[in-house]
């Protein structure tokens, strides 16, 4: 293959039957597309748009292959140090400076594999667009569905009928417009019919004319939609040239530059996954290749307006913040932090060392405590370039109509928002638009008291949304006192307090403990059959502990990367013997029965029901979630083994696991 890491996601039996079921493009000699999309999706799947995509994929697929059989090196060579540190490390307290890590370490190549260099290091620079400076309140959400996408445009006016004076004023005053990150990556299902409607979707979104049923786009104040491109590892098995896979990265962007070539602002992109340099000189390549073939095609393209913000959210990425910004040039817009694929890329990282915990998603800490360093590392390395820094996902929601989950869900909110700011952070992402103008809000109030420390904005604004003064009380006192301290970068535990790396046992609840492995159970088995089922993101239901010490009732936006952080949490507990087999597979099995009957608490709800057309995929994302905790090997990504569900090969199939087993010895 002409990039062979993507044989772990399309095997040969899986290209095969793929390759079969496509159509010629006679336009483009060589080029091939899964039956039916061209007609489905004309104003996309054009004969240009395609002939872009093969010319910019012939330039660049030499890097792509080789950064990516690059990583396959590096993770056996930090499995292989990994391992060997074990009897080492033994007699060792965890927090030991003498407690070996592969961080630091070097290849034969005399490459730092992970951890910071020591080179004299690059410093990058970027100049941000007009219309991207200030503040970023940035929803994410896929722009595969008409009505969400309108909502998304419009959550600037999603004003809730409770809502505060104090909210209102804030907002006008802030002259705001809020970001869209219109995701097509973890919170996308990547079948291809859903990532070409949203192509469609987007493009109606910057014209201004999308509409669903009676929802229309705003005239004024509308957000501004900021792609977010799949990472490098997927494979696109519905676009073929010369008989090889395209990648879903390339396919994706390309198609997006091309149709939106004259509209510079729609030319800002997330990029996930980067790993390190050498990869984003990838990235640099490839962008450079599109502005070229797009010009050669269009020669009334101007080139220059591409920018993009990386997510570091890679242990490999957080210490080569501007050694990647630098590579990449004047392409380079600034950086996010993505902690769920951050913590969960971790425990791939840490998957060999016995004594290593990921944080436990019950932590309602995590961003204040466990993420502290990588904010501070974030915002300390781009510092003075220009560039933009934001954080990450804010994913709690409140239960309408149920005040207390309403007020748990807004102390959460304000303790994740105020801290970003406090550490130098320009914006942060929410996962519902009912949190846009309540995020606004609390920019604007924060940025008012640190002009003038006597304002009483941020304090008024709390007191509205949390008006419990059991609640509000210590509310205030975190906001208004200092964060959480930190290691200095000069302690030897620093590296690893960055990659939340440095803590043993949980204060919060024990890896182990089967209350946490039996949440971790029934998370990733819902959003693995809704996954299936083709919607990448949802709002499973969860419980907070709020001031009193009740339990109580909300939603997590769950998408891909937090059933990665579940499924290697599961693995490492029962890889390392602290969950035994049997107590795994019978919490396995009274979770599905749960499932199945739809039984309720008040507290525990079943968001993805067993029936429909996921009674069809639950017994397939039950058989996942197994193989996914047991195997000895698992792969480096959910998608290797659920990305043959995707297509019509396998998901039209009277049995679509037994088809899949035919064509993925993964699976067999």
């Amino acid at each position: 293959m002409d990039v062979p890491a993507y044989d772990d996601f399309l095997p040969a039996a899986l290209r095969e039957a793929l390759l079969a079921d496509t159509e010629p493009v006679d336009a483009v000699p060589g080029f091939r597309v899964a039956a039916g999309l061209r007609a489905a999706f004309p104003a996309t799947e054009t004969d240009r748009a395609l002939a872009v995509i093969a010319e910019v994929y012939r330039r660049t697929r030499t890097s792509l292959a080789r950064v990516l059989d690059q990583r396959r090196v590096d993770r056996a060579f930090v499995d292989a140090h990994t391992r060997s540190f074990v009897d080492h490390n033994a007699a060792l307290d965890f927090r030991d400076p003498a407690y070996a890590t592969v961080i630091g370490l070097r290849d034969e190549a005399g490459r730092v594999v992970v951890g910071p260099t020591t080179a004299q290091r690059p410093t990058p620079h970027a100049e941000v667009p007009a219309v991207l400076r200030g503040d970023q309140v940035t929803l994410f959400g896929p722009p595969g569905n008409a009505r969400m996408c309108v909502h998304a445009m419009n959550a600037l006016h999603r004003r809730r009928p409770d809502e505060p004076p104090i909210v209102t004023s804030l907002v006008e005053a802030s002259g705001m417009v809020p970001r869209w990150g219109a995701d097509d990556e973890d919170s996308r299902t990547p079948i291809m019919s859903s990532f070409l409607q949203a192509a469609e979707n987007l493009s109606g979104c910057y014209e201004g004319t999308l509409s669903a049923g009676d929802l229309r786009l705003t005239e004024q104040g509308r957000a501004l939609p900021i792609k977010r491109i799949p990472g490098l590892a997927l494979p696109d098995g519905s676009h073929w040239l010369d008989g090889e896979p395209l990648p879903l990265h390339l396919v994706d962007l390309v198609l997006h530059v091309w149709r939106q070539r004259h509209r510079p602002e729609a030319l800002v992109l997330y990029v996930p996954k980067l790993e390190n340099e050498e990869e984003a000189g990838y990235l640099r390549e490839l962008l450079s290749a599109t502005e070229a073939v797009v010009g050669e095609a269009d020669p009334t393209y101007v080139p220059g307006a591409i920018r993009v913000l990386l997510v570091f959210e890679n242990p490999r990425a957080i210490f080569r913040i501007r050694e990647m910004g630098a590579v990449l040039g004047t392409y380079f817009l600034g950086g996010s932090l993505g902690w769920h694929d951050f913590l969960g890329s971790t425990a791939r990282l840490f998957r060999e060392d016995p004594r290593y915990r990921i944080p436990v998603k019950a932590d309602p800490n995590i961003v204040i405590t466990r993420i502290q360093a990588s904010h501070r590392l974030l915002v300390d390395e781009l510092r003075g370039t220009g560039a933009m820094t934001i954080g990450g996902m804010y994913g709690v929601l409140f239960e309408d109509g149920n005040p207390d989950s309403f007020a748990v869900s807004m102390v959460g909110f304000v303790r994740d928002v105020t801290t970003q700011l406090e550490r130098g952070l320009t914006g942060y992402w929410v996962a519902h638009p009912d949190f846009v103008r309540i995020g606004i809000a609390l920019v604007q109030a924060w940025r008012r008291r640190e002009q003038d420390p006597d304002d009483g904005a941020l304090v008024e604004l709390i007191t509205a949304l949390v008006p419990d003064p059991v609640e509000r009380e210590p509310l205030l006192r975190f906001v208004l006192g200092p964060d959480v301290k930190g290691l200095a970068p000069d302690d030897p535990l620093w590296p690893r307090s960055v990659l939340a790396a440095d803590l043993e046992t949980s204060p919060v609840i024990a890896n182990d403990h089967p209350d946490e492995v039996r949440y971790n159970v029934f998370q990733a088995l819902q959003y693995l059959a809704d996954w299936l089922c083709g919607n990448g993101c949802v709002a499973l239901p969860a419980t907070m502990t709020n001031a009193r010490g009740e339990k109580v009732f909300v939603r997590i936006m769950d998408d891909l990367a937090t059933t990665e952080r579940s499924r290697w949490e599961l693995w490492a507990e029962v890889r390392h013997r602290r969950v035994p087999v049997a107590t795994f597979e019978a919490i396995l099995a009274e979770e599905v029965e749960r499932i199945r009957e739809g039984r309720d608490t008040p507290t525990k709800r079943v968001q993805v029901r067993w029936e429909g057309e996921a009674a069809r995929w639950y017994p397939v994302a039950v058989e996942l979630l197994r193989r996914l905790v047991l195997a000895e090997e698992p792969p480096e990504f959910v998608t290797q083994w659920t990305l043959a569900f995707t297509f019509p090969a396998v998901r039209d199939a009277a049995d679509p696991w037994a088809r899949a087993a035919e064509l993925c010895p993964a699976l067999s």
